[in-house]
């Protein structure tokens, strides 16, 4: 028996040797407007107990302010996609209304109530010159209610893995 090699034998290896990309939908996070409230509510008492000390009045909002962000938070986040980017295993960002693709540093880090990214715009190597900018980066933080538990987890994954690279 006698094997010929052909074309077609060598095609089967390319269709895996393409880099898996995710389509990650990015929402107005409820998170967000929750840190505010609570900022401004924590201020607005901290004015009142100083100027008039009415602790009582202090308390009954601070415990109704409470439980209406924590009822806020309860509620499922239904928001329409704003924008859309897309996640390459090597952490390679490319956003839907940005021409730009960006690399992720190994410089994001992850929390538990989002992520903060950090990334540089991809040039072609002979027009990159060093600079504080591009060293710095861009950065993006996404709170973890902006996207679905799985784009999250994807996101954490890729970010975990550039910084085992470095």
């Amino acid at each position: 028996m006698k094997f010929v090699k052909t074309q077609n034998s060598a095609q089967w290896c390319n269709l895996y040797s393409n880099e898996s990309k995710y389509n990650i939908g990015i929402r107005n996070s409820r998170y967000k407007l929750a840190i505010y409230s609570y900022i401004a509510i924590t201020v607005s008492l901290i004015m009142l107990v100083i100027f008039s000390y009415h602790y009582v009045i202090a308390q009954t909002i601070a415990v109704t302010s409470l439980m209406a962000l924590s009822l806020f938070l309860a509620i499922d986040n239904d928001y329409p996609f704003s924008t859309h980017m897309t996640l390459t295993a090597a952490g390679g960002l490319s956003f839907d209304n940005d021409k730009d693709s960006y690399q992720l540093l190994a410089t994001s880090r992850l929390g538990f109530i989002g992520c903060w990214l950090v990334m540089v715009k991809n040039e072609p190597k002979p027009y990159r010159q060093p600079s504080f900018r591009q060293s710095s980066g861009k950065q993006l933080f996404i709170f973890r209610d902006s996207v679905s538990d799985q784009d999250f987890s994807r996101l954490a994954r890729v970010i975990q893995q550039l910084d085992k690279a470095d």
